[in-house]
């Protein structure tokens, strides 16, 4: 009776979880789910870069914690890319006009490190801009 009852549990969680995965919102294709297209950032009508941060991936904004046990370290921030070049830290995403952006990309500490190099724990914003 016991593995009856899990397996019907088992049966409408795997159901739910499919269900789920179909009806979930199409990106274009060649987007990840760490990018903001020019399309959405049009729609959301933001006036800056920082706008359509603060909408999108608000944890961007304040600090990925820190990178030592020690508390004395410093919290680590995210950095600004415009296109590959180094910009800033996220209070320069305010200077940077919405109606300006091609795409916004967003890195992880990891995949920060791997693209731009060391020092980049934080994560990364990068922007592309129309051309």
């Amino acid at each position: 009776m016991f593995n009856r009852a899990w397996s019907g549990v088992v049966l409408t969680l795997a159901v739910a979880a499919q269900v789920a995965c179909v009806s979930a919102p199409r990106r274009p294709a060649g987007t990840g789910i760490d990018t903001v297209t020019e399309e959405e950032i049009d729609a959301m009508r933001a006036t800056s870069a920082y706008d359509v941060v603060a909408r999108t991936h608000s944890e961007y904004l304040h600090s990925r914690g820190r990178q030592s046990l020690d508390s004395r370290m410093p919290a680590i921030p995210a950095h600004v890319y415009v296109d590959d070049t180094f910009y800033g830290e996220i209070d320069t995403l305010k200077s940077i006009p919405a109606s300006q952006l091609a795409e916004v990309r967003f890195f992880q500490g990891y995949e920060a490190q791997y693209r731009f190099g060391s020092g980049h724990m934080g994560g990364v914003v990068q922007l592309i801009t129309k051309r």
